[in-house]
């Protein structure tokens, strides 16, 4: 696809930007999360976004996890050696046995507070990452012919138009991650109240530097793979390779351990997200079913009130569980297996049930904010309005029209 996959980068992350926005804007205003909008829409409305997060639950862990996992035993060797030596061998074998173990710490980072120290560390790490894939990516794109610069990607045939819809469904990640996104917004507030438009002026300021980022891995791919008739490899420890060569095949062999190290440090950082957004997410949930459908409950102007505690650590910490399990579980018995899925397969599930379900929940997060909210004033204005129809629209078109493809072909 090329540099014609900007385009379906820049796409997905507009259309998709109102959801997202609104996880953070339901937060501020009402001291309460998304799960508490979608259950003033009706049961059946948390009963569907419960339905995808189970389906989506595991296979997100193990995908992101797994990763992870690759990075690490890309930066540290040693680590396959000593895997070795107990008779892990192959590369997926080592990947899960790697997974278990992050997940390990990341309970540990989760349970002791430590995940403050992993926040202040992509502090330093992620300006770093910005400026090394800028740089790099401008001595990258001196190579590209101006044959090579594409712009329409190509949709002759099933493989790309997957892709697409593979990208759009994670760029800049799945709407489902407006509620997690809500949900993080009360935990920071720690039961203070929420200046709206600070919390909005940092989202924005988020989700914009979160496209340019994404554009520029684009960019990069784009000239040192793609053009180069490269293509990304079906391991996780493959494609971590081919992660840190984007970076070190301009900036020399040198940089190889710093950016190694970074790159780690943010994928674990996102690993350990992942393992807390699912179950809070599900403790939420569990908690939001069993509220009455009373409009004025939590619903009001963020100055007059304070958040609420969502969820139940019980619940929390038995998801966590459950959900490592289930992803090491993909790992041992699907990744592992010579005859299971595979790598690609496995990131394409994710991707592709998220760009499906899209629609549908970004319908939940309009009508969140616009119908739940009673006070017209606290609501986003006219143009996040049309502006989320228009992503609905374009979301829900582009799905369909995938979904017809796929029961067709």
């Amino acid at each position: 696809m090329g540099t014609a996959a900007i385009l379906v980068v820049v796409i997905g992350c507009l259309v998709k930007w109102p959801s997202f926005r609104f996880g953070a804007h339901y937060a501020a205003v009402t001291g309460r999360s998304l799960l508490h909008g979608y259950r003033l829409q009706g049961r059946w409305v948390l009963v569907a976004f419960a339905l995808l997060t189970a389906s989506i639950l595991f296979t997100t862990l193990a995908a992101v996890t797994v990763v992870t996992a690759g990075l690490l035993l890309s930066l540290a060797p040693p680590v396959e050696g000593v895997l070795g030596s107990m008779g892990v061998t192959s590369d997926s074998g080592q990947a899960a046995a790697v997974s278990a173990a992050l997940l390990a710490v990341t309970a540990i980072l989760l349970a002791t507070g430590g995940y403050r120290v992993l926040e202040g560390l992509m502090k330093v790490v992620m300006p770093v990452l910005v400026v090394a894939t800028l740089v790099v990516t401008v001595m990258a794109i001196r190579g590209l012919a101006g044959a090579e610069l594409t712009f329409l990607p190509p949709i002759d045939d099933a493989a790309n138009r997957t892709m697409m819809a593979a990208m759009v469904g994670w760029m800049p990640a799945p709407i489902d991650i407006a509620v997690w996104s809500s949900l993080w917004t009360i935990a920071r507030a720690r039961g203070r109240s929420m200046d709206r438009r600070r919390v909005l002026e940092d989202f924005d300021t988020g989700f914009i530097s979160t496209l340019v980022l994404a554009v520029l891995f684009v960019l990069l791919g784009a000239s040192l793979m793609r053009e180069s008739g490269v293509d990304f490899r079906g391991s996780s420890v493959g494609f971590s390779n081919q992660i840190i060569q984007l970076y070190t095949a301009n900036l020399g062999d040198w940089s190889r351990p710093l950016i190694a190290s970074v790159i780690f440090v943010a994928m674990l950082s996102t690993t350990v997200t992942v393992a807390d957004g699912f179950p809070r997410t599900v403790a939420a949930l569990f908690r939001a079913f069993g509220e009455g459908t009373r409009p004025a409950d939590g619903v009001s102007d963020a100055t007059g009130g304070v958040t609420r505690c969502e969820g139940s650590p019980a619940v929390y910490w038995s998801v966590f569980v459950v959900g490592a399990i289930g992803a090491i579980s993909i790992l041992v018995f699907g990744l592992a297996r010579k005859d299971g899925i595979t790598f690609t397969g496995l990131v394409d599930f994710v991707t592709v049930t998220s760009f499906i379900a899209a629609p549908a929940l970004a319908w939940f997060n309009h009508r969140s904010v616009f119908r739940s909210i009673q006070r017209p004033e606290d609501r986003p204005s006219g143009l996040w309005h049309v502006w989320s129809w228009v992503g609905i629209a374009v979301l829900g078109v582009f799905a369909a029209a995938y979904v017809i493809e796929r029961l067709g072909g």
